[in-house]
């Protein structure tokens, strides 16, 4: 067992408290009262299945972001997110933001590939040269070592689009360039908690024109063993199981509840 007993109790807990309360919070929706084709085609059990797990999925990615600090915590001396007050802080020398938009724009047309060693080193390179402007960001995942390494992570869901996925390197560069004007090297990931393409490598372009996996990119067992150590993520995939089988009967009950209406 990668994961303590006292870690895989925590994460039980959180998901179980929050689909708990997504289930007892469910109603049918005035507009979905009454579908005769769908019921017809799908039976209403089926339906109301659907929609259930409609609702469910937009939660789904703030529970997992708190079972990844859950676990990180294990391993890191800090793992938490970075947002309002707490947001990241500092400057970013004009000379590295020009830098930084020329990368993107290289990417973005096909005339770089995603090289995370290169683009970092181009703009640690210019990091504390002239003009320094205030910067702030938020940070889904921030990780510090015990020997003081620290680690940023941008976390996304499977299917990004090219928009999301340009706008994350630049938070991503600018996190890199204000922590190296002030002398820290640092980690910059792009994080996804599973690979929509398994048991195939993640392929999604929009996502692969930006970034270098395995470099800058981790994704599915690779993200959440990186968190956790080898082996969290089929100990984890073992956990949500457990997690299943004691909702699902809860679940059954109240769609059994909502068919009667």
């Amino acid at each position: 067992m990668v994961l303590s007993s006292d870690t895989e109790k925590r994460i039980k807990q959180f998901l179980e408290s929050h689909i708990l309360k997504k289930i007892d919070d469910y109603e049918l929706e005035e507009k979905d009262s009454a579908k005769p084709f769908q019921y017809a085609l799908f039976t209403k059990e089926g339906y109301l299945v659907k929609s259930f797990m409609h609702g469910a999925e937009t939660s789904l990615g703030n529970w997992h972001e708190n079972v990844a600090r859950i676990i990180a915590k294990d391993k890191f001396k800090k793992a938490e997110k970075l947002q309002g007050k707490n947001k990241l802080k500092g400057y970013v020398s004009l000379k590295a933001m020009n830098q930084i938009e020329n990368i993107l724009s290289d990417l973005d047309s096909g005339k770089r590939k995603p090289d995370n060693k290169s683009e970092t080193k181009k703009i640690s390179k210019v990091s504390q040269d002239g003009k320094k402007v205030a910067r702030s960001q938020t940070v889904d995942l921030f990780l510090e070592s015990d020997d003081g390494k620290e680690i940023y992570l941008e976390i996304k869901g499977p299917k990004p689009n090219k928009n999301e996925m340009r706008a994350a390197k630049r938070d991503l560069f600018e996190i890199y360039a204000m922590r190296a004007l002030e002398g820290k090297q640092v980690k910059i990931y792009l994080g996804m908690y599973y690979n929509t393409y398994e048991p195939q490598k993640y392929q999604r372009w929009t996502v692969l024109k930006f970034f270098d996996i395995d470099h800058d990119f981790l994704v599915g067992e690779s993200f959440w063993d990186f968190l956790g150590g080898d082996g969290t993520y089929k100990q984890l995939i073992e956990i949500y199981e457990d997690i299943g089988n004691t909702i699902r009967p809860i679940l059954d009950k109240k769609l059994a509840e909502l068919k009667k209406k």
